[in-house]
């Protein structure tokens, strides 16, 4: 995911019926064509087989809930950062990221890599330490300790809402790359490229999506990497690529954009982040609690760092003069143009590595909390072989539903562009409870309520800028006075003078 404001990021189709039918005439470049299209689908396939059994590897000896959802508590720092940068390094990363540069200057950067990346850091400084000290599974754990059962089960509910929906963008992008690359219609894209990732999250669990995410993100640094060095090739140097840039590309600020606008663009992708499920469950895995912040400070390094590259294709590829396209059609269209024929592939396979590592970690973080957070309070003599049986089951399930929201397609898109803000409306409780301001479990459900009626009204009714600063807001407000009203209820009452 990237978790937080995600955009949904997909690959061009191509006509390959079209090219078969034109091959089958005797058309010799229709037949380079499909031939290509025939290697890349086979290379993709693979290299998702090879993911599937390195994630069987790593999962095989799970006995408990506890070695599926947080890999038996066992990471090192560097599975811990390597992991929590795949996670969020997912394919609008890439896509929608330089597309929005070329098109707006560093003002499309701001979310990605800036404030995710700040999001990531503020794990490391104040969520990752105290949360893997606490033992617990899940953020709802968290809350349940500090606030009780009916915070933890509204928690759960907004956790399993935004990594489902997270999931289904992801499903959806995978899909959509199968079917451009196999002729097949979308509906069995999208059932095989569900069955595929929800083979190796189901036997995988954290540590197979862990080693899968270390493999995946060195995929994809490697692949831009190329790129950009061929980028550079192409415009003569770096110093030359970088004096063609004009001055109009650097400025953080879009014109004509409100403060409150600029607020919101850099607070959902922060406070999405640092509550964020799939993004915590990487320092809760961790060995120690200095590992898990260790971990984390490392992860929005290279996060940052690598981040940096698609931003660089925004802003010195259209001086190249190549015809490229608009916004998600943009970087596919620089890579194809740089690429020699044969090694596009090497973009196919950086996108669907940054697809893969951010679909089975959102499928987990629904898992996590269906069986933490669900299944374990109704069944609290369960067994830690029965909580891996129900986790593994939620995991399928919960691989159904996104798929079933994919076949939504673009229908979702406003959704997905606010999973961010849904996940957010935990960040209330989540620090008043680190911080130990209040214990009150009242406050902390109203808060969450409060924020989610807010939310709903004011950005899905009626689409009203600097909504989420509002439902901040008005967690914050309704929080502190309930928590004022609590205290005044029980003070003591002074004795009345006869």
């Amino acid at each position: 995911m990237s978790g937080g404001t995600a955009r949904l990021g997909t690959s061009s189709c191509c006509p390959i019926r079209a090219a078969r039918g034109a091959c089958a005439a005797g058309d010799a470049a229709a037949c380079r064509g499909v031939f290509a299209i025939t290697l890349t689908l086979a290379l993709i396939l693979a290299y998702v087989a090879a993911q599937v059994s390195l994630a069987l590897w790593a999962g095989r000896g799970a006995k408990s809930d506890a070695d599926y959802l947080v890999a038996g508590r066992s990471l090192g720092p560097f599975a811990v950062g390597m992991s929590l940068f795949a996670t969020w390094f997912a394919s609008e990363s890439l896509i929608a990221t330089s597309g929005e540069v070329a098109r707006d200057g560093l003002a499309g950067a701001r979310a990605e890599p800036f404030a995710y990346a700040i999001g990531i850091l503020a794990i490391a400084l104040f969520f990752a330490h105290r949360l893997r000290s606490g033992g617990f599974i899940t953020i709802a754990d968290f809350l349940r300790e500090r606030f009780g059962g009916q915070t933890e089960r509204l928690a759960a509910g907004v956790i399993a809402l935004s990594a489902t929906t997270w999931s289904a963008a992801q499903l959806f992008a995978f899909a959509t790359i199968i079917a451009g690359a196999s002729g097949l219609d979308f509906a069995t894209s999208l059932i095989g490229a569900t069955l595929l990732v929800m083979t190796y999250t189901l036997f995988g669990g954290l540590a197979g999506d862990v080693v899968t995410d270390i493999v995946q993100g060195a995929i994809i640094i490697v692949a831009i990497l190329i790129l950009f060095a061929l980028m550079v090739d192409a415009s003569g140097g770096l110093a030359a690529m970088w004096a063609a840039a004009p001055a109009t590309v650097w400025s953080f600020t879009a014109p004509g954009e409100t403060w409150v606008e600029r607020l919101e663009l850099w607070l959902i992708p922060i406070a999405g982040t640092m509550v964020s499920q799939e993004a915590l469950a990487r320092t809760l895995g961790a060995r120690s609690p200095e590992v898990a912040r260790r971990g984390a400070l490392l992860g929005a390094a290279i996060y940052l760092t690598v981040g940096l590259i698609p931003v660089s294709f925004g802003l010195f590829g259209p001086q190249l003069g190549l015809p490229l396209g608009a916004d998600e059609a943009y970087l596919p269209s620089l890579a194809g143009a740089l690429f020699p024929g044969w090694l596009m592939i090497i973009f196919t396979g950086a996108l669907v590595s940054a697809i893969l590592s951010s679909v089975d970690s959102a499928l987990l973080a629904v898992s996590a909390v269906i069986t933490e957070n669900g299944y374990k309070r109704l069944n609290p003599n369960a067994s830690p072989l029965q909580l891996l049986r129900a986790a593994r089951t939620a995991t399928v399930a919960a691989a159904a539903l996104a798929a079933g929201l994919a076949l939504q397609g673009e229908s979702l898109r406003n959704l997905v562009l606010d999973a961010g803000a849904i996940a957010a409306v935990l960040a209330v409780p989540i620090i008043v409870g680190l911080a130990r301001w209040s214990t009150s479990a009242r406050a902390a459900a109203g808060a969450i309520l409060v924020q989610a009626a807010v939310l709903g009204v004011l950005d899905y009714g009626f689409g009203m800028p600097g909504a989420f600063l509002w439902m901040l807001a008005s967690g914050a407000a309704s929080f502190a006075a309930i928590t004022a009203w609590e205290r005044r209820r029980t003070a003591p009452q002074a004795p009345t003078t006869p």
